[in-house]
Parts: structure tokens; C-alpha cells; sequence
């Protein structure tokens, strides 16, 4: 039973390495299994970055790590994800602790970025749904 077990786990292990994209941000290309699909521009020491298409150089989206008024306090940080061509903003605590490589990941998971560096509209709203938390629209400020 143990050595059943045991290969299930080794099968499932092997398996998501398998399905799994490596991601490289690398001087302003975004890489995914090693194939340009998008440009890339950093600022504010990294806490914002910029996406750009291959093509025309034409802004994608806009991410800004938000540390939401208080500098020292990581609890109330979140991401905030602006698509300029789709007019979408997404406010997440739940990619707050995570690099702009593992966002671009879940993008690509959800099937909203393909791997010609494209967005699908319509999962991008289902995204939206699903991450979004208006935590601007909702946090008192004094």
C-alpha cells in the first residue's frame, strides 16, 4: 500500500514539472520556456513594471506593488494589475507577497496570457472576478 502510495506522489511530482512554464524576466524581455513574448520595464526599485508587446511596443498592462500608505506594515500590502487595452483594474492581497514572476505565471495559468503575449478578454475578466478585492474603494484612510 505504502509503495503505491508513494508512486502516485512521484507521478503527480513529475507531472506538474512537466505542465509548469519557467519564467525569466531578463534585460526587458519577458521569457516564457525560453521564448520572447513580451517587453518589460521596471521602476520604483522594482515595485512597478510595465508590459509591452514584441511588435509595436504598445503598453499591455501596468502592475504596482501598493505597500497601501504604511512602509513597515506588509499585512496590508497588495498588487494592483491595470490592462490598458481592456480599461481593468485588479487590486489582489493574494499576489501581495509574490514577484512580478509569479504573477505573470498565474496569468498565463488562467489562459489570460498566451504565449504570443496576447490577452484573452474574456478570461481576463473572469480573472478579474476571481482576484479582484476593490481594496482601494474600501480601505478607510484617516
Amino acid at each position: 500500500m505504502n509503495k503505491n502510495l508513494l508512486l502516485l506522489v512521484i507521478a503527480i511530482v513529475i507531472s506538474s514539472y512537466g505542465y509548469s512554464q519557467k519564467v525569466k524576466l531578463k534585460k526587458g524581455k519577458v521569457l516564457v520556456d525560453g521564448k520572447e513574448i513580451l517587453k518589460y520595464e521596471k521602476r520604483s526599485l522594482g515595485s512597478e513594471i510595465t508590459l509591452y508587446s514584441l511588435e509595436d511596443e504598445e503598453e499591455i498592462a501596468d502592475f504596482i506593488h501598493d505597500r497601501n500608505g504604511t512602509n513597515s506594515y506588509i499585512e496590508d500590502d497588495f498588487k494592483k494589475l491595470f490592462f490598458s487595452r481592456d480599461e481593468i483594474k485588479i487590486e489582489s492581497s493574494r499576489l501581495r507577497a509574490r514577484g512580478w514572476k509569479y504573477v505573470i505565471k498565474t496569468l498565463l495559468k488562467n489562459k489570460v496570457l498566451d504565449l504570443d503575449g496576447n490577452i484573452d478578454t474574456e478570461k481576463l475578466k473572469k480573472f478579474a472576478k476571481k482576484y479582484d478585492e476593490n481594496i482601494t474603494n474600501r480601505t478607510v484612510r484617516y
